[in-house]
């Protein structure tokens, strides 16, 4: 063989092979379209899914949790968006959207970005960190919405927004005073702020001990930490991770749901003790559009334990497909 023949094949497979693993190849296999949003101070990019249809349809934004991770996972096999539950007998119906988070690249691999992308250094990135808070995220989504509803391919009156766990909270936020989002689902999270979780967290905890004093000194202390927000403001305003922790606590999730005026679906597992205080809600809210759906024996990511018939345990079974259709089911009402 020749040396250039070999360097024509050589090249070649290179082009294959980067063809393959590059960010168009899994967008395309994952069955998404990627937008670069421009605004005056920053760029926002998220992922719209494919359609054969060029009709207009309803169109359902997800809002993903805290962790950063990117919204293309691939392996050997697959390329997945992060959206949780499967949208392939829906994609003819509904527009999904899912915006990637600051800082965090569009693709990861399952084994290595599954708990959290790190950089070369071993480290969050520093741009995911400056912007991971409340109020980014939701300027994020509100750009996000201010651009589908201009979109030909979005019904106007059809936006949905789906928050789960960091997204029920940022969903929350976003709807106080938004017109465009037609209905709003939370799921799983404390309606109240992550301090109030952590503080029924280690109430359940004392629960399981003859002496509750340990739980009893931390919730104390939770509380101290919740009372003192006006003036670690001012001792901590530089401290990134302090405002960031400040951006999720200083209000109450269920305040901001008193201001949405159109439907509301509050989903939540049973044995999700980080999302129990959702019961709370028709005393808190008792508004006729909201509506609340618990399953039981539901976890966070509504796993279910399941166990053999002599009682040993076995993998556990995930059914965010099963709630997903309750879901459609209502949002299509």
């Amino acid at each position: 063989m020749s040396m250039f023949r070999y360097f024509i094949i050589a090249s070649f497979s290179c082009f294959v092979m980067h063809a393959q693993s590059g960010e168009d190849f899994h967008l395309q296999k994952a069955g998404f379209d990627k937008i670069s949003l421009k605004t005056k101070k920053d760029t926002i990019v998220f992922l719209m899914s494919k359609s054969e249809s060029k009709v207009p349809k309803p169109t359902v934004l997800f809002v993903q949790g805290s962790l950063p991770l990117p919204v293309i996972f691939y392996n050997q096999e697959v390329s997945n968006s992060l959206i949780p539950f499967s949208i392939k007998e829906y994609s003819e119906k509904f527009n999904f959207i899912i915006i990637a988070r600051k800082g965090i690249p569009l693709i990861g691999s399952y084994d290595k970005d599954a708990n959290g992308y790190l950089d070369a250094n071993g480290e969050v990135p520093l741009e995911y960190l400056k912007n991971n808070n409340l109020g980014y995220r939701v300027s994020q989504v509100q750009s996000v919405i201010n651009y589908l509803y201009n979109d030909k391919r979005v019904i106007k009156d059809s936006i949905f927004v789906i928050g789960h766990s960091e997204g029920y909270r940022v969903a929350c936020k976003l709807a106080e005073s938004n017109t465009k989002i037609a209905k709003l689902v939370c799921m799983s999270a404390d309606p109240f702020n992550r301090v109030t979780e952590s503080i029924l967290r280690e109430r359940v905890k004392g629960f399981g001990t003859n002496n509750d004093e340990a739980s009893q000194l931390e919730i104390d202390n939770l509380i101290d930490v919740y009372k003192n927000i006006p003036v670690s403001k001012i001792t901590y305003k530089d401290d990134i991770d302090f405002n960031n922790w400040l951006s999720y606590n200083e209000h109450m999730s269920y305040e901001s749901l008193r201001k949405f005026k159109n439907p509301i679906l509050v989903v939540y597992g049973s044995a999700d003790i980080g999302s129990a205080h959702n019961d709370l809600l028709p005393f808190l809210l008792p508004k006729s559009n909201i509506k609340l759906k618990a399953y039981p024996n539901y976890s966070h990511n509504y796993e279910k334990k399941e166990f053999d018939v002599n009682g040993n345990p076995l993998e556990d079974s995930y059914h965010w497909d099963e709630v997903f259709k309750d879901v459609v089911n209502w949002l299509t009402l």
